[in-house]
């Protein structure tokens, strides 16, 4: 299945989450992607939505490949295999987090959105689509220690093999396709463009 964009995707997965939304349920977007799913599930089942940050900790010898990720509230994730691989001192890790952290607080700043209180929500975590899975873990759990009561992760789309990871972490992993010849995100997508900041104020503002 190949989605025309974003919106499309997202009443799609809306349909399919419509068992999990009950009177404490909130929807929290991984910006930007995420973005446009969350504000068509808040609308749809009148429901509070919010974002949350995670960046990826790329490689120092690859910016594309990524190592680990850092939520907002500072939690890590590492890949402990590919740390080791790769011979990626703490030092580097602590500082880069250091640097994403003030990048995403700024980006909180930008988007005049103030982070909402979780404890005791039952918090729909989406974003367009799910790759490594890490900043989706990082995010989750997260989340499950702010004192969630329920984190169900939602997507269009994940390779079958990270969703075992995800249900690690998660109560649920609510997926409209798990295709085995995954590559990347935007091969699900005719339309994949990257939101700009103004296209993610003016969703979060509507």
């Amino acid at each position: 299945m190949v989605f025309r964009d974003r919106f499309e995707a997202a009443q799609l997965l809306a349909e399919k989450l419509k068992d999990y939304i009950d009177e404490k349920s909130v929807v929290v977007a991984l910006p930007r992607g995420g973005v446009p799913l969350a504000f068509v599930i808040s609308k749809k089942y009148q429901i509070p939505m919010n974002i949350y940050f995670v960046k990826k900790i790329p490689s120092p010898y690859n910016p594309e490949a990524a190592i680990g990720a850092i939520s907002e509230d500072g939690d890590i994730f590492t890949d402990k295999k590919a740390k080791l691989m790769l011979n990626v001192a703490d030092q580097y890790i602590d500082e880069l987090a250091q640097k994403k952290k003030e990048e995403m607080r700024a980006k909180r700043r930008l988007y005049k959105k103030e982070k909402t209180d979780l404890k005791g929500k039952n918090v729909i975590l989406v974003d367009d689509g799910i790759a490594t899975g890490a900043s989706m873990f990082i995010a989750a759990k997260s989340i499950k220690n702010m004192g969630a009561d329920r984190v169900i992760i939602a997507s269009p789309v994940a390779p079958p093999e990270v969703v075992t990871k995800l249900k690690n972490v998660a109560d649920e992993v609510v997926l409209l396709q798990t295709p085995p010849d995954f590559m990347a995100v935007g091969q699900f997508y005719q339309d994949f463009h990257q939101l700009s900041d103004d296209e993610v104020i003016e969703l979060l503002s509507l």
